[in-house]
């Protein structure tokens, strides 16, 4: 594995979001080291570059590679921003337009009318199953010391997964951009990680926000993995296929969704730092 890595910045557009950051190795050759020996490559990143991923590639065959997502506590189960960034520098480093990644997810490298970089990502869905709202959630979102509570809800299957909430009608932008979570109540009655969007009246721009403050991360500055279940939901509520996505952290960050039969795509700016 080569020493050093290729930082790159995902979902930003131009005074609309930051995007995130990951940082990327390349190799030709499989990944030899421990699972322990990439937490810690990965936390020592973090720790010198404030760099929340680092990403480890290696190319299975032609066209096909392995990647794998770390952040400085654990691997990640499937990360959106990582993938992307993996796959831009893999597209350069190897002049390709397509590849797969880890075995059942479709990427593939665009230029826009600017000629800024896209990578289209495309993700197995990940099914949202409809819900009442919970109860304790009542209790958990304030906005100036009011208590919110969303209208609608879905989770995806496994326990661990994914917490939809969804305000109809939408809030103010500025109220969904400041609102406030009680994390020690989300841990406390949930293992899932917590998604917050809106719709605009048109259907065609979804505002959304990423807590999963169990895993140790408070807010996610811009996620793209959770489309697979988010678009899920929107498909069967909706009927809506496609629409693009303005993340409200506090970097934000940006993208385009496309649902298909059995994938999710989405297509966001990525950019080589250094």
């Amino acid at each position: 594995m080569q020493s050093s890595y290729q930082l790159v910045r995902v979902f930003n557009k131009s005074k609309v979001a930051e995007g995130n950051q990951a940082a990327v190795f390349l190799s030709v050759n499989p990944i030899t080291l421990l699972q322990n020996e990439l937490i810690s490559i990965s936390a020592d990143i973090y720790k010198d570059e404030g760099i929340a991923t680092t990403c480890f590639t290696s190319e299975l065959e032609a066209g096909q590679y392995e990647v794998r997502c770390f952040n400085n506590k654990s691997e990640i189960q499937c990360c959106g921003h990582g993938m992307i960034a993996a796959a831009i520098n893999i597209f350069i480093e190897n002049k390709l337009s397509k590849i797969v990644i880890n075995k059942n997810i479709y990427a593939s490298r665009n230029i826009d009318e600017a000629g800024h970089d896209v990578v289209i990502l495309g993700l197995p869905r990940l099914a949202a199953r409809l819900q009442i709202v919970p109860d304790w959630v009542k209790e958990v979102i304030t906005f100036e010391n009011e208590k919110l509570t969303p209208n609608k809800s879905a989770v995806s299957e496994c326990d661990d997964g994914y917490l939809l909430l969804e305000f109809v009608p939408a809030l103010p932008l500025k109220t969904f951009r400041t609102m406030q979570l009680n994390f020690n109540k989300v841990c406390k009655n949930t293992k899932r990680a917590v998604v917050i969007i809106q719709f605009d009246e048109e259907k065609e721009s979804l505002a959304m926000r990423y807590f999963a403050p169990q895993y140790g991360v408070e807010e996610d500055v811009a996620t793209g993995s959770v489309m697979r279940f988010v678009a899920d939901y929107i498909e069967k509520e909706y009927q809506c296929v496609q629409f693009e996505v303005t993340q409200h952290s506090s970097l934000g960050g940006y993208m385009k969704v496309n649902c298909r039969e059995e994938n999710i795509f989405i297509a966001a700016n990525a950019s080589m730092e250094s």
